[in-house]
């Protein structure tokens, strides 16, 4: 019977661990989803404030218009929505165990020497610590770049939930089970 407890112990201790597994895999699918959401919120407000600034540009050179300042701002904003959005997509590579060529921005794996695309060299480059984008919502464009509401959470989190609480269920069944045969057993054999 000894056999059995430890053959019931392993599947137990089995189950658990690919729960763990599913559940951290259903995480990273939800937060790379969540920063792919804000990445093209963000690449929406770019697309919408290089317009603005073409309309300005152009005003500017058809009326003769000094509008230098407003170009200025509608320049800044810009700007910071890409370096939003350099975040964003770093916090993805790092999700995924990528890193981010610095010269043509291809995402290559973590351990690459080299840029697959440019051939850029990566050095030993210092590691940066990432800080943790919370919601989308934490990366938005500024007050003059306002978009909608990001979409809500993707099904991957729930599901992810799901698959948990099943799998502990599984593991719960099978505990029972294997109790239940082994007092049969031990039954039998008085």
């Amino acid at each position: 019977m000894k056999n059995f407890d430890t053959i019931i112990d392993d599947v137990k201790e089995n189950a658990m661990a690919a729960a763990a597994i599913v559940s951290k895999k259903a995480a990273e699918i939800y937060d790379t989803s969540k920063h792919r959401i804000s990445a093209e919120t963000i690449k929406r407000s770019i697309g919408k404030k290089l317009i603005e600034l073409g309309k300005l540009t152009y005003k500017a050179t058809t009326k003769d218009v000094d509008l230098s300042g407003e170009i200025a701002n509608v320049v800044e904003e810009i700007t910071e929505l890409k370096q939003n959005l350099a975040i964003v997509n770093a916090h993805i590579a790092a999700i995924k165990n990528q890193k981010i060529c610095p010269v043509c921005e291809n995402k290559v794996t973590k351990q690459s020497a080299f840029c697959n695309i440019c051939g850029h060299k990566f050095e030993d480059e210092p590691k940066v610590e990432m800080t943790p984008v919370e919601e989308p919502a934490a990366i938005e464009a500024p007050a003059a770049a306002k978009e909608p509401a990001p979409v809500e959470k993707p099904a991957a989190a729930p599901a992810a939930d799901d698959i948990v609480v099943a799998a502990k269920e599984a593991v719960e069944e099978i505990s029972a089970d294997a109790e239940e045969s082994v007092k049969a057993a031990d039954e039998a054999a008085e």
